[in-house]
């Protein structure tokens, strides 16, 4: 979650088809969810914006690999039945839920001696570096699934760098250069 920034929901729904290790992307396109009455059910994204792809970094992809391995060690026809598991697994590999993987974070987070974060914060993170590495707030937006870039403006423009030196710079070589 932290270098894709889905939501938690559209993490457990992430199946091995939604992966495109050529292109280096996951197509986001399902979320797994919870209801108290009714239980595990699947549905489209938040927003029809949210069904999206969101480029992967190499370090992802090698561990996707190695972590596919494991996968056909229970089920040797693994590459034929990519839509039938979910990335997010027990050890069983059957499909995990959303309080699930926050109890594992939780406890990843204490044995490690890492600070406190839920999957949702993952996802403020994963903005936050984007926008700290000058990734265009439009290209951020799209691959957070939001429907309008004012809205990742609202909720994460305090991450973005100071662009008042950047003007003040541009408009000093323009104007020494004119000059």
């Amino acid at each position: 979650m932290l270098l894709t920034g889905v939501r938690l929901g559209e993490m457990c729904g992430i199946r091995w088809s939604d992966i495109d290790f050529s292109k280096k992307v996951v197509h986001i396109v399902r979320a797994r969810l919870y209801h108290k009455e009714f239980g595990v059910y699947e549905k489209a994204p938040k927003t029809k914006t949210s069904i999206r792809d969101i480029p992967l970094p190499d370090s992802l992809i090698n561990d996707l690999i190695k972590y596919q391995k494991w996968f056909r060690l229970a089920d040797s026809d693994f590459d034929n039945n990519l839509d039938k598991y979910y990335i997010a697994v027990n050890i069983y590999r059957e499909p995990i839920s959303k309080s699930k993987v926050n109890a594992w974070l939780k406890s990843f987070e204490i044995e490690n001696g890492f600070k406190k974060i839920s999957c949702h914060g993952l996802r403020h993170t994963y903005c936050s570096l984007l926008l700290s590495q000058n990734v265009p707030i439009q290209t951020v937006s799209k691959y957070l699934g939001h429907s309008d870039s004012t809205i990742t403006l609202k909720v994460y423009s305090h991450f973005m760098p100071d662009t008042q030196e950047k003007v003040v710079n541009a408009l000093n070589n323009i104007t020494q250069t004119g000059s």
